[in-house]
């Protein structure tokens, strides 16, 4: 008799000891996902952020283009300040993709991994299209004529076009993801 309770008992502790890890493992899952919940929504406002710098400068753009060539001093200091709101739209993108990439490396599903570094693909794309809408503005610094104003505006728009349909296709890929596995965002 003594075996058997022994047996029981040593398969008691054993059980016991099964739940404590797994109620230990889910802790420990249930404080990633917090703390990868907290990063992602450092990096959305990282994003909100940036995407008031880039109404700003588009905003200056479209005055600086409107300006008349008498002007053309006027329009190159409205040409500084669309680089200098771009470098901020930049650096939220960077921020954004930064936050999403530090979320990523978390004890997290794998589908929710997937999603981030989808998002730190994208935000990566558009700090890249940023960069190319800064050289707009840099083109009309630099220009010693119409013509190279227009073909340097021109080369940066196409590149610039294409770039945000990258980043676009991304952030579809990205919502596919989150969409497709909702069970995977909320713990």
């Amino acid at each position: 008799m003594k075996r058997t309770s022994d047996k029981n008992l040593a398969g008691t502790l054993i059980a016991v000891f099964m739940v404590l890890a797994a109620g230990l493992a889910c802790s420990g899952t249930s404080d990633e996902m917090d703390k990868a919940n907290k990063l992602v929504d450092d990096g959305n406002s990282a994003v909100t952020d940036g995407k008031k710098f880039i109404t700003d400068a588009q905003e200056k753009i479209t005055t600086m283009l409107g300006t008349d060539v008498k002007h053309l001093a006027e329009a190159r200091t409205l040409a500084n300040e669309a680089i200098r709101l771009y470098d901020q739209a930049e650096d939220k993108c960077k921020a954004a993709a930064s936050k999403y990439d530090e979320a990523s490396k978390l004890k997290i599903d794998d589908k929710y991994k997937d999603y981030l570094a989808t998002k730190v693909k994208e935000y990566n794309k558009r700090a890249e299209l940023v960069e190319t809408l800064k050289s707009i503005p840099q083109a009309l610094i630099d220009a010693q004529s119409r013509d190279a104003f227009t073909s340097r505006a021109n080369a940066a728009n196409q590149k610039a076009e294409q770039l945000g349909k990258d980043a676009d296709d991304l952030a579809t890929q990205a919502d596919k993801i989150q969409k497709d596995n909702p069970t995977s965002f909320k713990k």
